[in-house]
């Protein structure tokens, strides 16, 4: 099949194939190894002459590690910075900030991977990851060139990490598309990392869709990973504690651009709490999308793997963390200015599906305003362009834009969205007081229903404690779930097992399996 598909290729380049292919290299990377999708390339000598030696140092320190060293050289990281210390809408400048990241990143692994650069190793004349097409390659078996990789299931943390790496250290990471098969996955892939655009590849599934097996074959060997994890009752939590609103958020919200007749209810509703409870299933969506260690670790080096517990980014921790990974993996900090995005809790009730919200304020709706306990008649034409424009969304960090939230109302919401307007719209606002009072005294109660339906929600979602009583009266599901653990946390156990004494809930079920 490879042959009649790319025969003017393999022609072509038939004598550095074969003397690839007849290496000591080749042999002892692929065949003694017994790889199941050998390269008929090297794939050292695809990459641009600028970055060929930096990509080599990495694969050659990844091979000279002890096994689980990753893992303790972070630690000792981590313990050696302490003591010395005691998405979504980006901006211009962001993006702009972000491109210099990036920059930072390749210089910073340049840097970190020493000095053991191979002498004799070129790149090819005419062939390199930019020149050769992502089905090509594919057919070829060449690894995807990835900074580092990063394996996350789902209700781990994801999200937020995602945000840190993107938002506040200028790290692009490729987000899994779960519907694409095999080779699909890896073409999407393929061309974003190899222009520059992505550093990073995130896995967040074991699902086994046709091709499957080889997208996960290949990845370089020597691949840097970090696989963050959570305590298992608290990834049951989160996985049967919530609805699947967030994908139908589009429908449910009617709309996104809004004035100040308009009936804020329509949007709180969308917030309301839906009492959640645990139900048999044989944990089917779990062992697909959550408990994916076992399944995946087998296609890696696990010498590589470097496990951050979801403890770790949390709003309290998550900073210190990224400033260790940044350091551990050669890309850019987060920022002083950054720290603002740290201290919003991603899956507070449903807020994260309803913003971002525009609201369109224009003094002419003053007489109409609504209130909460007042009937008004609504303005269904709205005037984006007469209008000053306020945005209701999550935390950003714009220099462009000035959040007046904290004018609005004081307390925690603040820690979690702000209301954005140009520094030009603003001071149309102020210059004008009743046109201000009045679109503050909106805002006010529309965020304070934002705030009590979430807090609504966080009361009523489903607790840890809850998951581990439905376990002690169900002996069938714990014990299916026993099976399930032992399994997946065996390599865990095996390098970080203070991770594992640290789960609080975990070690409950563990308890409540022995006593029983």
């Amino acid at each position: 099949m490879l042959f009649s598909k790319h025969l003017n290729f393999l022609l072509n380049h038939s004598q550095i194939i074969l003397e690839w292919l007849e290496s000591k290299e080749f042999k002892e990377q692929y065949i003694k190894t017994n790889h199941p999708y050998p390269p008929l390339l090297n794939p050292k000598r695809l990459y641009k002459k600028e970055s060929i030696e930096v990509k080599s140092q990495r694969e050659d320190r990844g091979r000279s590690e002890d096994g689980g060293e990753l893992q303790r050289r972070g630690d000792r990281e981590d313990r050696e910075t302490k003591e010395g210390k005691e998405v979504e809408i980006q901006s211009k400048e962001t993006k702009e900030k972000e491109t210099h990241n990036r920059k930072g990143t390749i210089k910073g692994i340049s840097k970190q991977q020493g000095d053991n650069t191979q002498e004799n190793l070129k790149p090819y004349a005419n062939l390199s990851y930019e020149s050769i097409p992502a089905s090509l390659a594919w057919d070829l078996n060449l690894p995807l060139p990835a900074t580092f990789l990063w394996i996350t299931p789902h209700g781990a943390g994801a999200t937020a990490f995602y945000r840190y790496l993107i938002r506040c250290c200028g790290v692009s990471c490729i987000l899994p598309r779960i519907e694409l098969d095999g080779k699909g996955k890896y073409c999407n892939n393929y061309r974003p990392i190899n222009n520059g655009e992505a550093q990073v590849i995130s896995i967040s599934e074991f699902v086994y869709t046709k091709d499957y097996d080889k997208y996960l074959s290949l990845f370089n060997q020597n691949l840097p990973i970090v696989f963050t994890i959570r305590d298992p009752i608290g990834l049951i939590k989160h996985v049967y504690g919530r609805d699947a609103r967030g994908f139908f958020a589009a429908n449910k919200r009617n709309k996104t651009k809004f004035n100040l007749t308009h009936n804020w209810h329509n949007y709180s509703d969308f917030l309301k709490p839906s009492k959640r409870s645990m139900y048999d299933d044989d944990f089917r969506y779990m062992k697909r999308f959550c408990f994916i260690y076992s399944a995946l670790i087998k296609y890696f080096n696990t010498r590589n793997i470097y496990y951050i517990d979801m403890s770790e980014i949390s709003q309290q921790r998550a900073f210190e963390t990224m400033t260790n990974l940044a350091h551990k993996f050669g890309f850019n900090p987060p920022s002083e200015e950054s720290k603002m995005i740290f201290k919003m809790k991603e899956f507070r009730g449903y807020i994260r599906y309803l913003l971002p919200l525009r609201l369109y304020a224009n003094k002419a709706d003053i007489p109409n305003l609504f209130k909460k306990d007042q009937e008004n008649k609504e303005n269904f034409l709205i005037d984006e362009k007469n209008s000053v424009v306020l945005t209701l969304n999550r935390l950003q960090n714009d220099k462009n834009v000035i959040n007046i939230l904290p004018q609005i109302i004081q307390n925690d919401l603040c820690n979690d969205m702000g209301v954005y307007v140009s520094k030009e719209h603003l001071e149309i606002l102020e210059n004008d007081k009743e046109f201000y009072s009045a679109t503050k005294e909106y805002l006010k109660d529309f965020c304070e229903a934002i705030k009590e339906e979430l807090d609504r929600t966080e009361e009523m979602m489903l607790k840890e404690k809850d998951v581990l009583e439905y376990l002690r009266d169900n002996t069938k599901v714990k014990e299916n779930l026993k099976a399930i653990l032992d399994e997946e946390l065996i390599h865990i156990k095996e390098v970080r097992p203070d991770i594992l004494k640290s789960w609080k809930y975990y070690q409950e079920f563990v308890k409540m399996c022995e006593e029983e």
